[in-house]
């Protein structure tokens, strides 16, 4: 009776210790190591402090005569999604309307880390900095087609991270003048 007991204790401690397991997910295959209840109690627990978008990715665009680079720098143990990337130029029209150009197929991104996401399946993430090379012979000639007076032509820039400690912050959309 006494085994049985023991028995059935230890199969309840390890199905409990699978479950968990199970539940909390795995971390990307990057950073293999088990996401287990301790996210959940730290942030219950109010122990586990995120960032502000801003301060987790901050992003610049580096010009000079020949290129155009956006440049994010990523804070330790948060990343960004590759597909969230969408790069396009807003042109100001003269009757007021705003016509948007994708560059999205025509940027060069760095490359990034492919791993299976727990929500996403088989992505490609960045870690610490991502830079996308701009395609600027084709900006220079869509800046020309501003044609509203006291207007410029303006970069639009989104993207997506999460932190490694379980927060995925919404997708950002950020606008930079075109210089």
């Amino acid at each position: 009776m006494i085994t049985n007991n023991l028995t059935a204790s230890l199969l309840l401690i390890l199905a409990s210790i699978a479950m968990n397991a199970v539940a909390g997910g795995l971390k990307s295959d990057a950073n293999s190591q088990l996401r287990g209840n301790d996210v959940t109690n730290n942030a219950l627990d109010n122990a586990t402090t995120f960032l502000a978008v801003d301060d987790a990715f901050s992003f610049s665009l580096n010009k000079d005569d020949d290129t155009a680079t956006l440049v994010w720098i990523i804070a330790a143990e948060h990343y960004l999604y590759r597909h969230a990337f969408a790069v396009s130029m807003d042109i100001y029209k003269a009757d007021g309307s705003i016509e948007q150009q994708s560059l999205t197929t025509e940027t060069t991104f760095s490359q990034g880390i492919k791993t299976t996401d727990d929500y996403f399946g088989p992505v490609e993430i960045y870690y610490y900095q991502a830079t996308a090379q701009l395609p600027i012979e084709h900006i220079s000639n869509l800046a020309l087609l501003n044609d509203a007076p006291n207007s410029q032509p303006q970069l639009s820039i989104q993207y997506q991270g999460c932190a490694e400690a379980g927060l995925c912050y919404p997708v950002q959309k950020r606008k930079i003048n075109w210089p």
